[in-house]
C-alpha cells in the first residue's frame, strides 16, 4: 500500500525529531552547526495544531522556567498546566508514557533549534 504525502511528511517529521532528541537529550548545549533562535522569538502555534494550547503555554512560561534554573531540563505540559520537570529525557518520557493521554514533552532551552525538514538532505539515487 502506498503512503499518502501526509503520511510521508509525518514519517519524515518523526525521523527528524528522533534525531534531534538524540542530539540534544544528553546536554542542553547544541551542536555549533545547528541553527537556533532565542526563546523570545518562538512563533505561536497555528490554532489547528494538536498541541497549540501546550506550545503557546510553553512560550509564555519558558522565560520563568529559565530564570528558575531549568535550562536543559525536560518539561511535561498538559493543556495550560506543567505536569512536571525532569533532569533527563528518559525520566520525562516514562512519566509521559504513564499518563496515557496526549501531552507535550519539551526540553527547556534558551536557544531553540530551527527545524527545517527536507531541504538539507542529499538524495542519493
Amino acid at each position: 500500500m502506498q503512503k499518502t504525502s501526509e503520511e510521508l511528511a509525518r514519517q519524515l517529521h518523526e525521523i527528524e525529531m528522533e534525531h534531534l532528541r538524540q542530539v540534544i537529550s544528553s546536554s542542553p548545549s547544541l551542536p555549533p552547526d545547528l541553527p537556533t533562535i532565542p526563546y523570545t522569538e518562538l512563533a505561536e502555534a497555528p490554532l489547528d495544531s494538536p498541541i497549540a494550547t501546550e506550545w503557546n503555554y510553553y512560550r509564555r512560561q519558558v522565560g520563568r522556567l529559565l530564570v528558575e534554573g531549568n535550562q536543559g531540563k525536560w518539561v511535561l505540559i498538559e493543556g495550560e498546566r506543567i505536569v512536571g520537570i525532569w533532569d533527563t529525557y528518559e525520566e520525562a518520557d516514562k512519566a509521559r508514557a504513564s499518563l496515557g493521554r496526549p501531552v507535550m514533552l519539551k526540553q527547556v532551552l534558551e536557544r531553540e533549534p530551527l527545524l527545517r525538514i527536507g531541504y538539507n538532505r542529499v538524495c542519493l539515487s
